[in-house]
């Protein structure tokens, strides 16, 4: 697995090991980072992310090397949260450019909000095996929060066969199919729209 574009373009990264990760392709990773530059009018100046199951860090670290300002990584799996850590610091990732989290999704939601933390993009890749309807409580979570901009954008990874998330706030933007691999972006709509 390898960072495919920006300042730390070509440089490898550790996944961790077992078989409660499933690393985001280098494909399907670049997909998504074409479009969510297009979002963002190709650039992700200013730009604060949340890859909320990180698993190895792959996805917020390519946005950061693409020139996000800011990411936070989050993931419930020990040994994930290392090996996050670890590819930052092989990176000599910019200190102040990002926080990684040990925690489960829901309460790490509940603690963005004391924080003030906002983000402007969401990276969503839960395991395969979490229902649509779990992600989209967790979106409810931070968007009732305030932890996502008003104009924010949230990329869901989920498997081809599975349904999309269900939250009256998002706004569907479009699914891009890879294989078995589904990716939905979606914008967030007015809160009086809920």
């Amino acid at each position: 697995m390898r960072v495919i574009g920006g300042i730390w373009k070509g440089r490898s990264l550790d996944a961790p090991n077992g078989r409660d990760t499933r690393p985001t392709t280098d494909r399907v990773r670049e997909s998504i980072a074409s479009s969510v530059l297009s979002f963002f009018d190709l650039s992700l100046e200013g730009v604060r992310v949340l890859d909320a199951f990180a698993g190895s860090g792959a996805f917020g670290i390519e946005m950061l090397s693409r020139g996000a300002e800011s990411c936070t990584f989050v993931d419930a799996g020990r040994q994930a949260a290392r090996t996050v850590s670890k590819n930052l610091s092989s990176l000599s990732a910019r200190p102040g450019s990002f926080s990684v989290m040990c925690a489960d999704a829901f309460k790490a939601a509940e603690s963005f909000a004391g924080r003030g933390d906002i983000f402007d993009l969401v990276f969503l890749d839960p395991p395969y095996a979490m229902p649509a309807q779990e992600v989209s409580r967790l979106v409810d979570a931070l968007l009732s929060t305030g932890c996502i901009a008003d104009d924010g954008i949230v990329v869901y990874e989920r498997a081809a066969s599975a349904p999309p998330l269900d939250s009256a706030r998002l706004i569907p933007e479009r699914t891009k199919k890879l294989g078995e691999t589904a990716i939905d972006y979606y914008r967030i709509g007015a809160a009086d729209a809920a």
